[in-house]
């Protein structure tokens, strides 16, 4: 499979930057997802009050 020499490739390129890099990145993504939830949600109590 090509996913593991891809992630091998990244382990040997960064080193143990990865790691804390990789978890930044999930976060901002989690984060970016629960701020477009919460938009959307106020968005959709603002129409029902009108």
């Amino acid at each position: 499979m090509l996913l593991p020499a891809v992630v091998e490739l990244l382990i040997e390129t960064f080193g143990p930057f990865l790691i804390p890099a990789t978890l930044f990145v999930l976060g901002a993504i989690g984060y970016l997802f629960l701020y477009l939830m919460t938009r959307s949600r106020r968005e959709t109590y603002t129409d029902d009050r009108m």
